[in-house]
């Protein structure tokens, strides 16, 4: 296994780490009344997965894989649209039904502070997100044409 292979299985490892440390605490606290999780969970691993790649593209084993760059560049644009609509359906379910509906125990002081938690970190993972899903094609562009006009560049 080349040491690429090697730094893209971490990486995975990594997201689904990431996505453990903030999913778990939400199941334990909200059980099933929150109705966001696949929105929650695709949103942690875009914004990591699209970040390693902005960044460290030269290191993947994908860097010179034409025609998955060219493949990405387009998915990226439902892919936007849905992290959007996503946004949009947790920003309308705020405001007419509140955090604390989905808290178990609505008495204990604390839960409104895990409700803010709650909150926050899904606000930052799908903005963080969907910026990084509208950089993701200008960067697969610019190594398109690196790789298609130097040869030892991504």
């Amino acid at each position: 296994m080349t040491k690429e292979w090697k730094f893209e299985w971490q990486s995975y490892l990594f997201v689904v780490g990431v996505i453990a440390l903030f999913i778990l605490p939400i199941y334990n606290v909200a059980e099933h009344k929150f109705r966001f999780y696949t929105e929650n969970i695709v949103s942690i691993a875009v914004f990591l997965s699209f970040s390693k790649y902005i960044f460290l593209l030269k290191f993947s084993p994908f860097a010179r894989k034409k025609w998955l760059k060219f493949a990405v560049v387009f998915l990226c644009i439902p892919l936007m649209m849905y992290l959007i609509d996503a946004l949009y359906e947790f920003q309308k379910f705020l405001d007419e039904e509140g955090i604390a509906s989905v808290l178990v125990h609505t008495s204990d002081m604390s839960n409104y502070n895990f409700g803010k938690f709650i909150r926050y970190q899904y606000m930052f993972f799908n903005t963080g997100a969907i910026v990084v899903t509208f950089l993701m094609p200008i960067r697969l562009i610019i190594s398109f044409w690196r790789t298609y006009n130097t040869p030892d560049k991504v």
